[in-house]
């Protein structure tokens, strides 16, 4: 799905909810090296799905630098991990 880069770069890279357009922040996965080289994969969500955007800042160039008025987010499944454990009972 499209999203309007100014909407992207408003909210889900400075990894905010977007209350106005309805975009909820989910998780931040990836690295950041003090901004220097950071390389990151936010999932937001928007309308019960949720969706992802890669951003980039490598050796002062920004990915988003060079995005046109819409950005393509991929739609991802979110999946939680459920830990079971054993325990004696006496």
């Amino acid at each position: 799905m499209k999203f309007s880069k100014n909407i992207i770069l408003e909210s889900v890279a400075e990894r905010k909810n977007h209350d106005e357009y309805g975009l909820e922040f989910i998780q931040e996965l990836g690295n950041d090296d003090a901004g220097y080289s950071e390389m990151v994969v936010v999932i937001f969500k928007y309308k019960d799905k949720f969706y992802s955007v890669d951003i980039q800042h490598i050796n002062g160039e920004n990915n988003y630098d060079n995005w046109g008025d819409e950005v393509e987010c991929p739609e991802v499944v979110r999946k939680e991990a459920v830990q079971v454990y054993w325990e004696e009972v006496k």
